[in-house]
């Protein structure tokens, strides 16, 4: 009883928060964040970052990226939304008859059915440790850690994610991008590669933080 007591605690600050974060915002408000979530939206964001992982080092060391990339992204991206959602199979906001009909929705955008843990915040926060561990730079890190709160927010704010789902799922991208690290080191040792921060020393890394502000900056005008 006392756990079925905790557990409701829980699920009322979890509505009450989302329903602070999600509001009936200006049109400007929902334009900036429908189109912060899109993913097509970072596409320049990410190709600079494949460029900036890829470039220095031998064929080796490129291709050890590319593998630990691919399995980073099937543990946050297809672990969670193919099996531990499914699993769990707790509601959207948006789709929970106790809150749902309390929610502003931008474009009538509602997501899929289940919404823990969160995609979005499993993938940005896996994608921004991993930078962060392997690249060393901190204004990579920086840009990389705003640019996966911004995410999480704007999920939230549209309601389509209740904060416990961002949490969690934040958790998640963090635990699983360590592994992958530990799992790049040991892998660079074994081919004999020089250690990761001899790698990565160049200031091409820049173009990573300065791509985020720009792509911030655009839909700051366009959304004017």
């Amino acid at each position: 009883m006392e756990s079925e007591g905790i557990l409701s605690t829980i699920s009322e600050a979890d509505r009450d928060l989302l329903t602070t974060i999600n509001f009936d915002g200006p049109t400007g408000y929902d334009f900036f964040w429908a189109m912060y979530t899109d993913k097509w939206t970072w596409i320049p964001f990410v190709l600079v970052i494949v460029y900036c992982m890829l470039r220095p080092g031998n064929w080796k060391h490129r291709l050890l990226i590319i593998g630990c990339t691919a399995l980073l992204f099937l543990l946050s991206d297809f672990v969670v939304s193919s099996f531990i959602k499914n699993i769990i199979c707790r509601p959207r906001p948006s789709h929970d008859p106790a809150v749902m009909n309390l929610l502003s929705y931008v474009n009538d955008y509602r997501g899929g059915a289940y919404g823990f843990p969160s995609n979005h915040a499993s993938n940005g926060f896996a994608a921004a440790t991993f930078l962060a561990l392997l690249l060393r730079n901190r204004w990579v890190t920086l840009s990389a850690f705003l640019w996966a709160v911004g995410s999480c927010y704007s999920r939230m704010y549209l309601g389509v994610h209740y904060p416990t789902d961002i949490l969690c799922g934040a958790m998640l991208g963090i635990v699983f991008a360590i592994i992958i690290f530990f799992l790049y080191k040991k892998a660079a040792k074994r081919l004999a590669l020089p250690p990761y921060r001899y790698i990565y020393v160049s200031k091409e890394m820049l173009a990573i933080p300065v791509i985020f502000l720009l792509t911030v900056v655009t839909l700051l005008l366009l959304s004017l």
